[in-house]
């Protein structure tokens, strides 16, 4: 199955989430896929700028809980893997020459969240919802945490990650983690006109410039490979815990977790 869709114009990837079924909600398979293309159009020259989208006019609701639910049947070595692909994603939209572009209808939950603290520019509308819902079901947001705090820094990371609760585009742009709110009817042509603009820029002074920022942004959050594999353990030892457990079945069964009763 195929979860990505492209199309090109103007120098620009229009790249599409497209896991409709599901809210855009991420499974192994399209990150593999994610992250595939990622290293493969590094260095290409069919495109500038990389804009990427959900179908349906939704973003992403993060992390397929289906797959989740799947982490008891595993062993410790296959959660981890599984866990190590976000950050293997993260890093690959973080390190990606190009500019990236986030277009954010609807809403992005949990680990789609990190895709937006990875991209140099998001857009959204005011009512878009965003959300780290881990907590509220046994999980942990190990994985998207480094680049969160990186992209907004330590005081709005703690309340959102530590609160789970709903915060809406007008406050993602305060966080920083958003640069542009447009209408809902006017943000895809406002969205393609930054991505136009840059597009129209020297794709070598581009390019450098976006490797000068990752280097300074390396020098003040350092993101590592210890950082990284800690985050991965966290995360893979929650999906088979008793509560993470409990909490993705009662996500399924439309009731409380058990904690709550």
């Amino acid at each position: 199955m195929i979860y990505l869709t492209k199309k090109f114009a103007q120098n620009v990837c229009y790249l599409e989430l497209s896991r409709p079924e599901k809210r855009n909600a991420f499974n192994k398979e399209m990150i593999e896929q994610l992250i595939d293309y990622l290293n493969s159009t590094a260095e290409s020259n069919q495109f500038r700028v990389l804009l990427i989208s959900g179908k349906n006019r939704f973003f992403s609701a993060g992390a397929d809980l289906g797959w989740m639910k799947e982490a008891r049947e595993q062993n410790e070595a296959q959660n981890l893997e599984d866990a190590e692909l976000f950050n293997k994603l993260f890093r690959a939209f973080s390190d990606y020459p190009k500019p990236i572009i986030a277009c954010v209808e609807g809403g992005a939950y949990g680990g789609a969240i990190g895709l937006l603290a990875c991209a140099d520019i998001v857009t959204t509308t005011p009512d878009a919802t965003f959300r780290f819902s881990e907590t509220s079901i046994g999980l942990i947001p190990a994985t998207v945490a480094p680049w969160i705090m990186r992209k907004t820094g330590s005081s709005f990371a703690r309340s959102a990650l530590l609160s789970g609760l709903p915060f809406s585009g007008t406050n993602a742009l305060g966080s920083g983690l958003v640069q542009y709110l447009f209408p809902q009817d006017k943000i895809i042509p406002k969205t393609r006109e930054i991505a136009n603009q840059i597009a129209r820029n020297s794709p070598q002074a581009t390019k450098e410039t976006k490797n000068l920022l990752n280097r300074i942004d390396r020098q003040f959050v350092p993101i590592d490979e210890e950082l990284t594999q800690y985050c991965s353990t966290k995360i893979a030892k929650a999906r088979i815990s008793d509560e993470g457990q409990e909490g993705v079945n009662a996500f399924f069964e439309k009731r409380k977790p058990s904690w709550n009763n």
